[in-house]
């Protein structure tokens, strides 16, 4: 069994895991525990816990880190070596891992990371400076990762608005629309006459009925009744004019 309590075999290791940002997509955790597991079980070693570090940056000491920093101080019980995914998993500074590797190394603890054959020999000239090649290049990683930040935060200040919000003017405005800016549906709401009694604000005042073809007519101006004059029709005018509209007509049409 790979996940066992502390029995005092000399391979007792702890399990390190560390994340920067955690998000609901990322299978990272997962990735992790499984280098892990491997990396134990190829020095013949089997987990008694985990130091998860989740939100935690790589430029943080591992000593003030909250969950692996109490078992660095001896302050969560004993164990016989750290077990990590990558060197860039205790940190991305240089300084910070070979405090660590070297800790590991004067108290005679293991220090296993997953893809280097067997435990790390800071003793040894090679495994040093392979160690130390490593950490420089995580460190290397984070100085890239923070001049892009850093330039990212100074564009949009640039801009005028805050980080990670879209710009003002990247936002379409619908003349008219109550919010003033464009609806989800990517359709501006149509404005009702507000003269026009029983009309709903957002809904036009034709919606549901056909219109005959012909000019618009003028709304009501508020506080008049009756009805406005429209064009009447030809065949009005020839019946109030006496011009025919009588049965002959309806013969000869």
């Amino acid at each position: 069994m790979i996940e066992r309590p502390y029995d005092g075999c000399g391979k007792c290791l702890l399990g390190v895991r560390r994340l920067s940002r955690m998000k609901l997509a990322t299978s990272s955790p997962e990735r992790q525990r499984e280098d892990v597991l491997t990396a134990a079980a190829s020095v013949g070693g089997h987990i008694i816990g985990w130091a998860d570090d989740w939100e935690v940056l790589g430029a943080t000491d591992p000593m003030t880190r909250p969950k692996l920093g109490p078992w660095l101080r001896d302050e969560q019980g004993p164990y016989d070596g750290l077990v990590a995914a990558a060197v860039d998993r205790l940190g991305r500074n240089v300084v910070d891992c070979l405090n660590t590797g070297y800790k590991m190394r004067d108290e005679g603890k293991l220090l296993v990371t997953y893809g280097h054959d067997g435990p790390w020999d800071l003793d040894d000239q090679v495994d040093e400076n392979r160690f130390t090649m490593e950490a420089w290049g995580a460190q290397m990683e984070l100085r890239a990762i923070q001049r892009r930040n850093r330039s990212a935060t100074e564009k949009t200040r640039a801009a005028g608005r805050p980080k990670g919000k879209p710009s003002p003017a990247a936002t379409p405005r619908v003349l008219g629309h109550p919010a003033g800016h464009q609806r989800l549906a990517g359709r501006p709401t149509p404005l009702a006459c507000p003269h026009r009694r029983g009309a709903r604000p957002g809904r036009s005042p034709s919606a549901g009925r056909l219109r005959r073809p012909g000019p618009a007519r003028p709304c009501r101006p508020a506080g008049q009744g009756g009805r406005l004059p429209g064009p009447a029709s030809s065949a009005g005018q020839d019946r109030r004019l006496g011009r025919g509209g009588g049965r002959g007509d309806l013969g000869r049409r």
